[in-house]
């Protein structure tokens, strides 16, 4: 069955649909129910799952502690998990600040972590340990968990350290607030993160989650040290997902799925430029793609700077170039689609087909037209005056100097459009997403801004973004 992605303003189709069983996304039934020690079985899991997995250590610890223990310990991982005051693991809100892309991490730690700890608290209650191992084998249980300097809240310190306690509690909790911290933290960059499954394997060589904490703690230097890039957050999505990938692009597909930027089956302009999305989906075969199912998407031109260039300019406003059409009469069909094409074993580009009201087919490398929406500009947020606010008029140079361009205009020419005037440029995508993300991947990134609405206000803040020099893209998503 194909894939297919339905969005406000068109639809776009890629590859084959997974559907994996409820059975593979659960913990694995073979394993002998026995808990000499404890672990997660080897199986495929999502986000809740590995929380259920991860209670038994809790429910060990109250075994021990007594039920009224629970309250204060499922407090101490909400205060774990939080962004910010003395026990949070990751202080990010402090990190955070003036930086749109730690902004965003920020946010999906806050609402992850917000997450996993009401499944904790909801999970506890089902007594998952209790139902499958017995009572007995939770007060049995003992394990050696090194120290990860967790911090602990007063009340669960007077727990821990009370009469009823012992270094064995003690451990079984740091192990409980790790491998949930660590869940949180493996989480982060995707968008769709309660339904990215997660594969254990039979061969770790540690237990949970822990094989994880090298690519974890290098992506975490990476993220509040530097800038990040896109291409380090892929990275730290494959050592995850998929560690025997090597090549790193802007996405990848493995054996569960196809993991690529968020704008893939979202609004360029609503969605996160640095955020994942996980598909269902293959792209391609094994038998087509060097026999495997691992591939890295990487982009047609690893340097847009000395990728081919055409001018605008060599078009008039309205007319396609290379043929006498109307530009203008001519629409786009809302459903596109993004077709492979393999550059070597393990590496392949995709492109997204765009196809217009008379059947031509326009071929835009859909690496560039995400790296155009991370390098968009949005509309700033100003006071409009009645020269600014003018919306251009078609076909010609409005009142506020802007040239009305059609989206044919632009895919028709070879290479990324661009200009060497010092002109403003307007180009609607008339509601078309699709569309839209196509026009991001045809033109030169330098100086394009995307325009949701196309109130007064908006068209005043487009000028006032981006570069005030040199040639001005303005895109209009066409949807009010």
């Amino acid at each position: 069955m194909d894939y297919r992605i339905r969005m406000e303003g068109g639809t776009l189709r890629f590859g084959t649909q997974l559907d994996p069983t409820p059975e593979a996304l659960s913990w694995n039934s073979k394993t002998v129910r026995e808990l000499a020690k404890w672990d997660i079985p080897a199986g495929v899991y999502r986000a809740k799952e590995i929380v259920r997995e991860a209670g038994i250590l809790l429910e060990a610890v109250c075994a021990r502690l007594g039920a009224a223990s629970a309250g204060p310990l499922l407090k101490n991982l909400q205060a774990s998990l939080a962004v910010s005051g003395r026990e949070a693991v990751l202080p990010f809100a402090s990190l955070a600040a003036g930086e749109e892309r730690k902004s965003l991490f920020l946010a999906q730690a806050e609402q992850i972590g917000t997450a996993l700890s009401g499944w904790a608290r909801e999970i506890y209650t089902e007594q998952t340990g209790r139902q499958r191992y017995g009572y007995d084998a939770l007060l049995r249980l003992v394990h050696r968990s090194r120290c990860d300097q967790h911090l602990w809240t007063l009340e669960a310190v007077s727990i821990l350290m009370g009469p009823a306690g012992s270094p064995e509690v003690m451990q079984l909790f740091n192990e409980y607030l790790h491998q949930l911290v660590l869940l949180r933290d493996i989480l982060i960059p995707y968008e769709n993160w309660e339904e990215v499954p997660l594969e254990i394997g039979e061969d770790r060589e540690v237990i949970g989650l822990r094989h994880l904490e090298p690519a974890r703690d290098s992506f975490f230097t990476e993220l509040i040290v530097k800038r990040i890039g896109h291409k380090e957050i892929v990275r730290f999505t494959q050592k995850v997902l998929c560690p025997e990938l090597v090549t790193v692009g802007y996405g990848f597909q493995y054996r569960l799925g196809t993991v690529l930027p968020a704008a893939v089956g979202k609004s360029p302009v609503t969605a996160a430029p640095c955020l994942l999305r996980w598909h269902p989906a293959q792209i391609l075969p094994g038998s087509e793609a060097g026999n495997t199912e691992a591939i890295a998407f990487d982009y047609e031109q690893a340097d847009y700077g000395a990728a081919p260039r055409s001018w605008i300019d060599s078009c008039a406003p309205g007319k396609s170039n290379g043929d006498k059409t109307n530009a203008a009469s001519l629409h786009f069909r809302s459903d596109a689609d993004i077709v492979p094409r393999m550059l070597e074993p393990g590496r392949a580009s995709l492109v997204l087909r765009l196809t217009d009201s008379e059947g031509r087919e326009y071929g835009v490398d859909l690496g560039q037209a995400l790296r155009g929406q991370r390098y968009m500009y949005r509309p700033e947020a100003v006071i409009s005056t009645e020269s600014e606010s003018s919306s251009p008029t078609s076909g010609s140079e409005g009142r506020s100097g802007w040239l009305e361009y059609e989206a044919a205009d632009l895919l028709g020419l070879p290479g990324l459009a661009d200009s060497s005037r010092d002109s403003i440029y307007y180009v609607s995508a008339k509601g078309n997403t699709p569309l839209l993300l196509g026009l991001l991947g045809k033109l030169f990134p330098q100086n394009v801004v995307v325009i949701g609405g196309g109130g007064a206000d908006e068209y005043a803040g487009a000028l006032r973004a981006g570069k005030q020099f040199g040639a001005k893209f303005l895109l209009h998503r066409g949807i009010s």
